[in-house]
């Protein structure tokens, strides 16, 4: 669950959370270590909590999400990618301010993911980057994600290589923020 990360980067206790919230501690304790389902709770409570945490009850659903998966999320943003276009998927990121939302929730590779796909888009249609994200393009993940199929090749399959063999092929703009993704346009333009 995303809420462990959301709260350690924030430096919010359990504790704390508990007294800012009005909720005995036993509540919150179940409820940010997914030992009690955040959608089976009262209205009342999430509302209590997503209050104290200072984000809207839709976002502490997706901190506190037990299924969530990153796989998903990069296979949805390409989907959208060619379901709206490639400059129309940049402005409604940009416009819906996507990427500010993720880092504000401490998902940090979604934020890198979408911020990393409006760089490539800018890149492949010969457009200025938004310069809105220059300091965050200081940063990057601590560890490097890979594609399902890379991870399922190397466990699986034994493929001791198919980790490097990915890197060689990742777009920059990803590799950038130690997101290994390879080809997302069936142009592959350069």
């Amino acid at each position: 669950m995303r809420i462990d990360q959301f709260l350690k980067d924030k430096h919010i206790s359990l504790y704390s959370l508990a007294e800012k919230s009005g909720l005995n501690y036993s509540v919150v304790y179940n409820i940010m270590k997914g030992k009690s389902d955040i959608r089976q709770c009262k209205l009342d409570t999430a509302a209590r909590l997503a209050d104290a945490l200072r984000i809207s009850i839709d976002d502490l659903m997706l901190l506190c999400k037990k299924n969530y998966s990153f796989t998903l999320f990069r296979s949805e943003q390409c989907h959208q990618v060619h379901r709206k276009g490639e400059l129309d998927y940049v402005i409604d990121v940009l416009e819906r301010r996507e990427i500010d939302h993720y880092w504000h929730l401490c998902m940090y590779a979604e934020a890198f993911y979408e911020l990393a796909m409006i760089d490539y888009i800018s890149r492949r249609n010969n457009i200025p980057k938004c310069e809105n994200y220059n300091e965050m393009r200081s940063y990057k993940l601590d560890h490097k994600t890979y594609p399902i199929d890379v991870e399922i090749s190397n466990s699986l399959l034994k493929d001791k290589d198919a980790y490097e063999k990915a890197e060689k092929k990742a777009i920059p703009e990803f590799l950038k923020y130690n997101i290994i993704e390879g080809e997302i346009f069936d142009d592959e333009r350069k």
